[in-house]
């Protein structure tokens, strides 16, 4: 762990003195704390005291959703710092009463001296290169091998990778015998660090063709790094689109469990099967430490739909238009492209365009609450930035509904009792509380 310059760590001896007295932080004291902690709280650099919430990092936080389903859906209380690039995105997540500092992620130091007690990371990269709403190219052959080969030096940068595998000749040349099998029966401990920085790191993938590809890179970054840093690190959750290549999401369990994390899980999920007016498939990886006593995912079961017109309020019967009016195919008499679709049953999944979505009867768009509605939020959530960025801001955002199915575990919820409850009153359906019990299988 890197040691605190003298005046930083006076300033959080006195503190933390205070702070344990029940009194307020001196404001010089502060102010020093204030300015090494920079961008993070100030009082990050203090440890946290009994009772305290676990510290939680979230990267490319966007609007709030991993938030909101921490704490509107299941209702855990947890000391959480959010970051993302768009500012309209940080607005809202602020109007909302989520921390966020808005800034590029990759230009940010995961080893910085103010997370030293940070216990959890989630990190959610954008997903236009691997989604079908993009170009793709996150799939091509040589972005793949780029980005697989650089997650591949996270642990030799962090000094986790164990030495068990190396050659005793290789590590004691001038003894006939190596001490450590003599002793234990193999090697023990991690090889020392590699010397690279992150930012060297980050520079072996920077040969993709898209740079957002080389964003995943961050998702065994900084867990890897706050654990090489000495912070407390319990587990990692990640989502990306359902189409991140297997190569992608293999390698970086590969590189977890070198670093002798308990195990990664993924799994893909439907956010319209938990519940939800709109479709949304993503893959969620969960990761935890051996000594976390952090569970796996809480598989909660499929529950039951909502509709589009259902969550609107609408009547049976409206149909959506997407593409504007579309020359019709005789044999079906519907406009040839897919453009139209039923509200009464779960909405595609929204993207950007969403907002030029009409109501085929009377031309109807939604506006910026009912797209957020559909994706999960409640209807006063306060969307900041023009119709076309609030838009892009709900097809972007992970669902706070499927944010409580993922974390449930990990934070100790009672996932399906609290996600049927959320659902229930977000959309007025009495059927959501209808079930037998809420056994969760793991």
């Amino acid at each position: 762990m890197r040691t605190l310059p003298p005046a930083v760590a006076t300033a959080v001896h006195v503190a933390t003195l205070a702070r344990k007295a029940g009194r307020p932080i001196p404001p010089k004291v502060y102010a020093v704390l204030e300015a090494a902690a920079n961008p993070w709280p100030a009082e990050w650099l203090l440890a946290p005291l009994p009772g305290d919430p676990i510290r939680v990092v979230e990267l490319f936080a966007g609007p709030g959703g991993w938030s909101e389903g921490i704490a509107a859906v299941l209702g855990v209380k947890v000391d959480a710092v959010g970051v993302d690039i768009s500012p309209d995105a940080c607005a809202t997540a602020r109007a909302a009463g989520h921390r966020r500092i808005c800034a590029d992620v990759t230009t940010l130091d995961p080893e910085h001296i103010a997370l030293r007690h940070t216990g959890a990371v989630i990190i959610s990269p954008p997903c236009p290169t691997f989604s079908p709403a993009g170009k793709l190219s996150g799939l091509e052959a040589q972005n793949i091998a780029i980005l697989c080969e650089a997650i591949g030096y996270v642990s030799e940068a962090a000094g986790t990778m164990p030495i068990t595998d190396i050659d005793c000749d290789d590590l004691y040349p001038d003894l006939d015998e190596c001490p450590m099998c003599a002793e234990h029966g193999y090697h023990v401990g991690y090889r020392e660090r590699s010397g690279a920085t992150w930012d060297e790191v980050r520079a072996e993938a920077a040969g993709v063709t898209d740079p957002r590809i080389a964003l995943m890179l961050e998702v065994v970054i900084w867990p890897i790094a706050l654990q090489a840093a000495g912070a407390p690190i319990r587990w990692m959750a990640m989502e990306q689109s359902s189409n991140l290549p297997e190569e992608i999401l293999d390698d970086l369990a590969v590189e977890f469990y070198s670093s002798e994390w308990k195990y990664a899980s993924r799994e893909v999920l439907e956010a319209a099967d938990y519940g939800l007016p709109s479709r949304r498939k993503r893959v969620y990886m969960i990761a935890t430490r051996w000594y976390s006593g952090a569970t796996r995912t809480v598989r909660i079961r499929p529950l039951p739909a909502t509709s589009m017109a259902q969550a609107l309020g609408w009547e049976p019967g409206e149909r959506i238009n997407t593409r504007g009016n579309r020359p019709v195919d005789p044999k079906t008499g519907r406009a040839k492209g897919g453009n139209t679709f039923s509200a009464d049953g779960p909405s595609w999944c929204l993207t950007g365009k969403s907002r030029t979505w009409k109501r085929e009867r009377d031309g109807y768009r939604l506006t910026a609450a009912e797209a957020g509605l559909l994706v999960g939020f409640r209807r006063s959530y306060p969307w900041h930035g023009s119709r076309s960025s609030a838009f892009q801001q709900a097809a972007d955002v992970v669902s706070p509904v499927m944010a409580a199915v993922v974390l449930s575990g990990v934070l100790g919820g009672l996932g399906e009792a609290l996600v049927r409850d959320y659902l229930a009153q977000l959309y007025a359906m009495d059927d959501m509380l209808t079930t037998d019990d809420y056994e969760l299988v793991t």
